[in-house]
């Protein structure tokens, strides 16, 4: 919780980078937190004409994230940049590791993500959900088993209250 950090690390600022148009977006800016985009997109297997303009928007987007994510870099200053898969980690966390700034990446799921595995050689550490991950990347010395991070109220609410809380 950005309060509890900021009560123990007055001097603490965080700084989210995602897509322009990613659900995190809303997410993140509502919780009270700072937030940079970085437009990138998925790439698709298809060979329709749809499929090869999409993809060509994506390469364009690719080409330039780089100079927007150092940009962001430079101008916050981070003293670490960690990564959690999605899209816009990627060319952030490679920015920030070509910088000098210590880097890391955290997969959640039991398999790595492209993402992940594509910022295994730019990431210092890299923090996974589960111990069987480790046999996934090709430095298993960088892998530190942190487990997942769950808000707190997921462990005090009732059945009952969560289900009143989700509207479910």
């Amino acid at each position: 919780d950005q309060t509890d950090m900021q009560e123990r690390h007055p001097d603490l600022r965080v700084l989210f980078v995602g897509t322009p148009r990613g659900m995190e977006r809303g997410l993140i800016e509502k919780a009270g937190y700072d937030f940079r985009s970085i437009e990138v997109s998925s790439f698709q297997r298809s060979l329709s004409p749809s499929g090869i303009a999409h993809n060509v928007k994506s390469l364009k987007n690719l080409a330039l994230a780089g100079s927007r994510a150092r940009a962001i870099l430079r101008d916050f200053r981070p003293d670490l940049v960690v990564g959690t898969g999605g899209y816009a980690s990627y060319p952030t966390v490679k920015a920030a590791a070509k910088m000098g700034i210590p880097t890391a990446v955290h997969e959640s799921n039991a398999v790595p993500g492209l993402t992940t595995e594509l910022l295994e050689p730019y990431a210092g550490r890299i923090m996974v959900g589960f111990e069987s991950c480790r046999q996934h990347y090709k430095h298993p010395e960088k892998v530190a088993v942190t487990g997942t991070p769950v808000r707190e109220d997921f462990f005090t609410l009732t059945k009952e209250a969560a289900k009143e809380k989700l509207g479910v």
